[in-house]
């Protein structure tokens, strides 16, 4: 169909949507950070993307994205990568990952934010 040529013939794919919306979602929501002027705390202080070199000396976790074609995501945690399965719902099985790891590690905050029933109320997903 003619979204699906669109999508195909111009490099975006869904995933790519996806990760954006999101991404816009939470960077709306956490309170600004000094050092990254910008606004983008979420994008710029959680989330990696290819070719961007991982230093996780900087950042305690990230969501990942080490390949555009085909997309791929991967969760950063300490000195770890861990992998998640390739194909079509890597990047919900990411997302549940990364929503499981802030739960169970991070008492279910991202940086100040409370993704839990009192917060963002994201969590509700993995529950």
């Amino acid at each position: 169909n003619g979204r699906d040529y669109f999508f195909l013939s111009s490099g975006i794919n869904a995933e790519y949507g996806v990760v954006q919306s999101i991404a816009t979602y939470l960077d709306s929501h956490l309170p600004r950070n000094p050092m990254f002027p910008e606004g983008r705390t979420f994008t710029t202080q959680y989330f990696v993307q290819t070719p961007s070199k991982v230093d996780n000396k900087k950042r305690e976790y990230a969501f990942y994205q080490s390949s555009i074609h085909p997309p791929h995501f991967k969760l950063l945690v300490g000195d770890e990568v861990w992998e998640v399965s390739k194909g079509r719902n890597n990047l919900f099985h990411s997302l549940l990952l990364f929503l499981y790891y802030l739960r169970e590690h991070q008492h279910g905050m991202l940086g100040p934010v409370n993704l839990g029933p009192t917060g963002l109320n994201m969590l509700w997903i993995i529950s």
